[in-house]
């Protein structure tokens, strides 16, 4: 059961510079269970996930980006407008960054009260120290394994697995970037338990392994518009095809 069936962003004759010229406005999509976005840099693949995300209030970590307060979006729900969560490569660096620092920071400022508070009582150092050492303790605690000391790919999957809710729905971008070819199939072994829980996705990617989840629907944005499309009619999957097949021929040609 989809939680969304069907997406369309709509745009008149007034609405012009961006993100109105991206080839998605006035175009009716219907979604499947695992809905795939692929196209050029600079098609558009990131601003449509924004926008969906913006109009269906989903949580994320990151800044959104800022957009056009009117947008006219028509989706279409199964049921009810869904819960679910936005998730980037890029706003999961900037989070970790940020835990990063605000662990440092909490450290630096208990090395400074262990200084200014050492004539004091232990109860005045004590309350002093509570919310610098609430921020580590809380921070050390957040995920089952430590995102600030695991490898980037690690730590990703890490924060994915504890946002997984049963029905909802997930808006990924380019969640390979972070990821090797083993990641990536841990994220589609995930993908697959929590669809059968109900949950939905929908992954802007140039990744040829999750493109090719089972089933997937993928659809081709360009200049002037998305349509769906199969795996092996994407132009970027047979370029990938025939470098595998002779990357000598590739070479002699590049060189």
């Amino acid at each position: 059961m989809n939680l969304i069936k069907s997406i369309q962003f709509n745009k008149t004759e007034n609405d012009v510079g961006f993100p109105y010229a991206l080839g998605f406005f006035n175009k009716h999509i219907e979604l499947g269970d695992v809905n795939i976005i692929v196209g050029d840099n600079g098609s558009g693949k990131s601003t449509f996930l924004e926008l969906l995300s913006k109009e269906l209030n989903l949580f994320r970590i990151g800044e959104p980006l800022i957009l056009p307060k009117r947008i006219d979006a028509k989706v279409k729900f199964q049921l009810t407008r869904p819960q679910g969560f936005y998730f980037s490569s890029e706003d999961f660096t900037s989070y970790i960054n940020r835990l990063v620092t605000d662990k440092k920071e909490a450290k630096k400022a208990l090395d400074e009260i262990e200084i200014e508070y050492k004539h004091k009582s232990l109860f005045a150092k004590q309350q002093a120290r509570s919310a610098h050492a609430r921020t580590i303790g809380e921070i050390d605690k957040l995920y089952e394994r430590d995102l600030l000391t695991s490898s980037h790919g690690e730590s990703y999957l890490a924060f994915f697995k504890s946002r997984i809710r049963p029905k909802q729905l997930f808006i990924l971008d380019e969640p390979e970037t972070p990821l090797s070819f083993e990641n990536q199939l841990a994220l589609i072994y995930m993908m697959h338990d929590a669809i059968k829980e109900g949950a939905q996705f929908i992954i802007a990617t140039h990744s040829p392994i999750l493109c090719a989840y089972p089933n997937a629907k993928i659809f081709e944005l360009t200049k002037d518009t998305i349509e769906e499309t199969d795996y092996d009619h994407l132009s970027s999957i047979q370029l990938l095809k025939q470098f595998l097949e002779d990357p000598k021929r590739f070479y002699r040609h590049l060189f």
